[in-house]
């Protein structure tokens, strides 16, 4: 039996709100029928997506799930998969090219992810300055969605207890996640906290948690959780997948339906000498609604193809206008990530040797004021206007994890851990756009990554500060140069070489060169390295190497005044349109201190119930 022609509501896009939204209304209401229609395959017992070890293969070259089949121009000259989302080259990253993937299959994002619990703060939400988006209205959507196993100084007023999403510390704690909180505590002020997902903490240090079930040890993604279980019970969830959405229909402004063909890039990756196309299109009505939810990447193609944003975007792509909307895919932004490389004890219990790798423990951090002085004119100003009398913003996240998250066979062999640092609230902006009307053509897409001159110094000062944390821990060894910053040979900051034939306490290589490394069976006595602005200027440039996508892309859709690029509204109408919502991570008019996941589930939440209303349908 194929899909139906006709529903009361479609849901264009299965990712983590995609499926809230779905799931949601489809149970409130066995009378509606609800099609949620899926770019990418299907999850239900996929394997690489429910066990929780297999995350990082999603960002393998030749995964299908990681990605968005669109097929960048020049694809043989960039050398990467054309399937991921390839950027403009940048001057702000050393002439590099970023490359973005995201989530390509039922739930989105939650399905291949890096699993980790993570909230935003109070005034993320205040911020946003939108009826009903407060912190006060979001709290309780918060704890619906989770059942919170993590007992100790948990508050139970702000975490949830009856959810369908469970949270644990995913059954393995290590070695490496105990050494970073201690060398932390050892070097930085940052207090210890079990619960620093509290909407407030925005300097803390934890063990970080995870969206894994305590009992069954499997991934916890909103397919599973709010979609399938519907589906398998109820006859009113239609689940369309392998389909990507062309267009969405219009009588006039008002949404009717949805134009959709069949992916092949579902299942395998492009072939570029191959490209696919559009060899028949579906047409599914919609009696009440339309509500986008393909994610802050697709979500402003899928309206640009519709007719909907900014009339020279679309009459250069030779699309009818329906509705001119300068603000369709305008203000992307992302938390930019940089990943440092360290080498280990050779018997150190990491995880290299596997594929899992995810955060055990992590902090979200904030500079001292004189640290804040060091930073130059750019970030002192933001600073000022955004930071200082909000102690609930963090300004960096880091943290460790227990692998190198590359290719190993261009290491030497042996064990690694990688310091992440990612910022919190970048200034930067970027933007998407189509180039056709074809839905698989690349668009042209511009990350916008360390555009902004405040960007830089917090990533500087985070990349020093994670560095002391790892020469602090006892399963330190030393660094590859090759990979680190270029520091002078004569600098006090250079790299410091592991070199396994120098043999230290315990019989175990120490790093080459460094006097000052005591190792002891408590912990290394360590110096803070001196960084002159020769190194200062060494790290820039290795960030401008190095930095990229957090996969946490966002806001190409704000929820904001029409005028000031606005759009959708606060009930997640889109400008000039009737029947047609839009969420997902695209409406988020702001960044937010936190991992997306939980966000993303939070807008989904919020969007059904603003549905459920705008259709009459109680007990969402």
């Amino acid at each position: 039996m194929g899909p139906p022609s006709e529903v009361d509501v479609i849901i264009v896009g299965g990712g983590a709100a995609g499926s809230v939204v779905a799931g949601r209304l489809a149970k409130a209401d066995p009378n509606l029928q609800v099609a949620i229609i899926e770019s990418g395959q299907d999850n239900r017992d996929m394997p690489s997506s429910i066990q929780p070890a297999l995350y990082i293969s999603h960002l393998a070259p030749t995964s299908t799930t990681g990605k968005e089949g669109s097929v960048p121009p020049d694809c043989a000259e960039t050398n990467v998969d054309s399937s991921f989302y390839v950027g403009k080259e940048s001057k702000a990253l050393g002439g590099r090219a970023p490359i973005v993937p995201t989530g390509h299959v039922m739930g989105g994002g939650s399905s291949i992810n890096f699993m980790m619990y993570t909230r935003g703060s109070q005034s993320d939400y205040d911020g946003w300055e939108q009826e009903g988006w407060t912190y006060e209205d979001i709290l309780p959507l918060a704890k619906k969605m989770e059942t919170c196993h993590l007992a100790e100084d948990q508050d139970p007023e702000l975490h949830g207890t009856n959810g369908p999403l469970q949270v644990s510390y995913g059954g393995h704690q290590s070695e490496i996640g105990r050494q970073f909180v201690k060398a932390t505590q050892d070097c930085y002020d940052v207090p210890f906290q079990h619960d620093i997902q509290d909407f407030k903490t925005g300097h803390g240090l934890t063990n970080w948690a995870k969206w894994i079930c305590p009992k069954t040890g499997k991934r916890q993604d909103a397919a599973n959780a709010f979609v399938h279980p519907t589906a398998a019970s109820q006859t009113n969830l239609h689940v369309i997948t392998q389909q990507r959405t062309t267009r969405v229909l219009f009588d006039g402004d008002r949404a009717t339906g949805v134009e959709y063909c069949f992916n092949p890039l579902a299942t395998k990756p492009v072939d570029i000498d191959n490209p696919p196309k559009v060899e028949q299109v579906s047409v599914m009505k919609a009696r009440k609604m339309v509500v986008v939810a393909a994610g802050a990447l697709g979500t402003p193609q899928v309206l640009e193809r519709s007719g909907v944003g900014s009339k020279e975007v679309l009459q250069k792509a030779g699309v009818d206008v329906v509705v001119d909307l300068p603000g369709v895919g305008a203000e992307y932004q992302d938390h930019q990530l940089a990943l440092a490389t360290y080498c280990v004890d050779p018997e150190e219990d990491t995880l290299d040797d596997y594929l899992r790798g995810n955060p055990d423990a992590g902090m979200k951090a904030r500079p001292t004021e004189k640290e804040v002085a060091e930073m130059g004119s750019d970030f002192q100003k933001v600073w000022e206007e955004d930071f200082k009398n909000a102690p609930d913003r963090p300004v960096m996240f880091g943290g460790v994890v227990s692998t190198f998250l590359g290719d190993h066979s261009l290491l030497p062999l042996g064990k690694y851990i990688m310091m992440g640092a990612y910022l919190m609230y970048p200034y930067s902006r970027g933007s998407i756009h189509i180039t056709s009307k074809d839905p698989f053509s690349a668009p042209d897409f511009d990350p916008g990554f360390l555009s902004h001159p405040a960007d830089m110094e917090p990533q500087v000062w985070m990349y020093k500060r994670l560095r002391e944390i790892a020469r602090r821990m006892p399963t330190y060894r030393g660094e590859i140069a090759a990979i680190q910053p270029k520091f002078a040979a004569t600098s006090s900051a250079r790299s410091q070489e592991y070199d396994s034939t120098k043999v230290g306490p315990g019989g175990l290589g120490v790093a080459a060169g460094v006097e000052n490394l005591h190792i002891s069976d408590d912990k290394p006595s360590v110096e803070d390295l001196v960084y002159s602005e020769e190194d200062n200027e060494a790290v820039r440039e290795w960030l401008r190497a190095n930095v990229g996508t957090t996969w946490h892309s966002m806001s190409t859709c704000p929820m904001k005044a029409r005028e000031d690029g606005g759009v959708v509204d606060a009930r997640l109408n889109v400008y000039g349109t009737k029947n047609l919502k839009l969420a997902d991570l695209s409406i988020c008019p702001k960044n937010m201190g936190s991992n997306t996941y939980s966000v993303a589930l939070t807008v989904g939440e919020k969007a059904a119930v603003l549905i459920g209303e705008d259709l009459g349908i109680s007990g969402v």
